[in-house]
């Protein structure tokens, strides 16, 4: 049923209808240990149904939320509550029909990464939001993890200078919470393999250490032998900048879980170690530590406190929300790219600018 009257938060009553009334689309792990707790602990939110195929999990939802009411079908579902907004924590094929049908009925949408798998889909999206006072929100937590919202104030604060090159390396063994196993080696489910899996998050992290628009994406891919696994498990990204170079290599090959990265400035660089950074500049070396690796686990409930505090304000002031939508919007088409870009050995892609509905990106 149609949500959203002119309380609920459509970017221009300045307030909010409280509480909003939500549903959990896909309750897997990321919607029961990171998403619901989170929800819980606003008052400005009420999640009041759920949905999902599995009878295993609808279970697990039940017990979870009690008074909710548990569906098996994302129709059904639209056409029994009256809802303001909806969380889509389905895998990723599903995503863009499904935000599309939310907004259709008037209901805001908050979505896991990835927003949608294939450009012409969030060109498809793009004409509904036009006709809607709906906000389609992505979940875009990791750049609130403690280590690079350290990294960002280095660098805001002239630490190093001009970031010069940024590289990001992100190591999975195959079965860690990713890789070639269960939905995730369907390519008609996943939409893509570690690109889609982890390419998002370290994308939209490198566009915010370096703070410029990117131009130009060089990509290899590559695929396993033998496993019946019909996804790319190896990625290695090269993009280009205005006055910059980023890189980022990904892979479900590695013994064990790590993360690690470099920023190098004019006048100094950033380690990045998992759970600590070393900042030099000037001869002088100083190390900060975190209480949680970067590569431990694949959940991060702290993380989600900011995002949905980021979502709330989207509500009610659509500036915010252009933010979040055209950090999307680069997402999806550096990952489009990248699947182009590697049919042809070292071919460089030129990146074209974000649509009219979000600002430039820069």
């Amino acid at each position: 049923m149609k949500g959203g009257d002119n309380g609920s938060g459509n970017g221009r009553s300045g307030k909010l209808k409280n509480p909003l009334k939500g549903a959990i689309v896909g309750f897997g792990n990321v919607a029961h240990y990171a998403h619901l707790p989170v929800w819980k602990d606003f008052d400005d939110f009420e999640i009041t149904a759920v949905v999902d195929c599995n009878r295993e999990r609808r279970d697990i939802a039940r017990k979870a939320l009690p008074e909710a009411r548990v569906y098996d079908n994302f129709d059904k579902m639209l056409q029994n509550e009256e809802l303001d907004f909806v969380d889509i924590c389905t895998p990723p094929r599903y995503h863009a029909e499904m935000v599309k049908a939310a907004c259709s009925e008037g209901m805001h949408v908050f979505c896991e990464k990835p927003l949608i798998t294939r450009w012409e889909e969030l060109e498809g999206l793009v004409k509904v939001l036009e006709k809607s006072d709906s906000i389609v929100f992505t979940v875009n937590n990791w750049k609130h993890a403690p280590i690079f919202s350290k990294a960002r104030e280095l660098i805001r604060e002239g630490v190093i200078g001009k970031v010069k090159e940024v590289k990001i390396f992100v190591l999975r063994p195959s079965k860690s919470g990713g890789g070639c196993f269960d939905w995730r080696k369907n390519p008609e489910i996943a939409g893509g393999g570690i690109l889609i899996d982890h390419g998002w998050h370290n994308l939209y992290l490198l566009l915010s250490l370096v703070g410029e628009s990117p131009r130009m994406l060089t990509a290899k891919l590559d695929y396993p032998e033998d496993s019946g696994c019909g996804v790319e498990d190896n990625v290695k990204l090269c993009i280009e900048f205005p006055t910059s170079e980023a890189k980022l290599y990904m892979t479900w090959r590695a013994k064990k879980r790590k993360n690690a990265g470099t920023i190098v400035g004019e006048k100094g660089s950033i380690l990045i170690k998992d759970d600590h950074l070393i900042v030099k500049n000037n001869g002088n070396s100083r190390r900060y530590d975190f209480p949680e690796a970067l590569s431990a686990g694949s959940h991060h409930l702290d993380w989600m406190y900011p995002v949905m505090e980021e979502f709330r304000n989207a509500l009610v002031d659509r500036d915010q929300w252009k933010k979040n939508f055209t950090e999307a919007q680069w997402c999806a088409r550096l990952i489009n790219l990248a699947y182009d870009s590697c049919k042809t050995p070292n071919r460089s892609v030129e990146i074209p600018r974000c649509l009219t509905i979000g600002d430039n990106g820069s």
